[in-house]
């Protein structure tokens, strides 16, 4: 090709490099104000399930989250000698569940517990952080209920931390998961009277996947102590058909705390 021809060429293919552009090329006339630049594209959404999280205040399914701490405590009742929160896998973990909320145990305070789960979809999700059950010992070692529930409420007193995390993002408020049972009540047939009083977690329904739930309570009290923590893996499966109309607040936050 002839240095006239070139002289030629040289420019057209400029021409066209600009006009239908590399990357390179577009960038350049982005920066040098020749043409409009890019939009940059959204961030991605932050996912968030802190609106998941239900106060001590609430009621799911027509009960208070008082109501549910005694169901929870008579579920935990129905496993004799393997009681779920003895279970180290989750292997415990579908056993005795039935209607709108799925109970999940803490530990027993001796150890840590990790816990693969698979919970259908539509449905809330209950869990102690730390709580007690004051029963007074055979036949009830002549405790009153107002004895066992003084008992337990001091227990609760001396929780001084609690922290949850659900796919590593913290969620609630340890101040307004305080529950008490209210009332004395039997955990089982062959167990005296109880009372209750700690920290609870209720969650509205999860969106369907892989979700983790990881919690730690500790309890000081003088010389007494108590750590729980413990972590699930939840797989929520299912077809979420459910509504999440179905909470109203009390006037009065009932304030808890809960692990056996």
């Amino acid at each position: 090709m002839t240095a006239s021809r070139w002289r030629i060429a040289v420019p057209c293919l400029l021409g066209l490099l600009l006009v239908a552009g590399c990357k390179e090329v577009q960038d350049i006339r982005e920066e040098m104000g020749w043409s409009k630049q890019r939009e940059a594209p959204p961030p991605p959404p932050v996912v968030t399930l802190e609106t998941h999280w239900l106060p001590s205040d609430s009621v799911v399914d027509g009960q208070s989250q008082a109501q549910w701490v005694v169901r929870w405590w008579q579920w935990a009742g129905r496993f004799g000698d393997e009681a779920p929160y003895a279970d180290q896998d989750g292997s415990r973990c579908a056993m005795h569940q039935d209607g709108a909320v799925w109970f999940l145990a803490g530990t027993t305070g001796r150890g840590d517990a990790v816990r693969n789960c698979t919970i259908p979809a539509g449905r809330h999700v209950f869990v102690p952080l730390i709580t007690w059950a004051i029963d007074g010992g055979d036949a009830g070692g002549g405790m009153s209920c107002e004895e066992k529930q003084a008992a337990s409420a001091r227990l609760a007193d001396h929780v001084n931390t609690g922290l949850v995390l659900i796919d590593g993002r913290p969620v609630g408020q340890l101040q307004r998961m305080r529950v008490a049972a209210g009332d004395c009540f039997a955990r089982s047939p062959d167990l005296p009277a109880s009372s209750s009083d700690g920290y609870w977690l209720m969650l509205k329904p999860l969106p369907p996947g892989p979700h983790q739930l990881a919690i730690t309570a500790a309890y000081k009290e003088g010389p007494r102590s108590m750590m729980q923590n413990f972590r699930y893996e939840l797989d929520v499966q299912g077809d979420p058909d459910v509504s999440d109309g179905d909470e109203m607040v009390l006037d009065d936050a009932a304030e808890t705390a809960a692990t056996p």
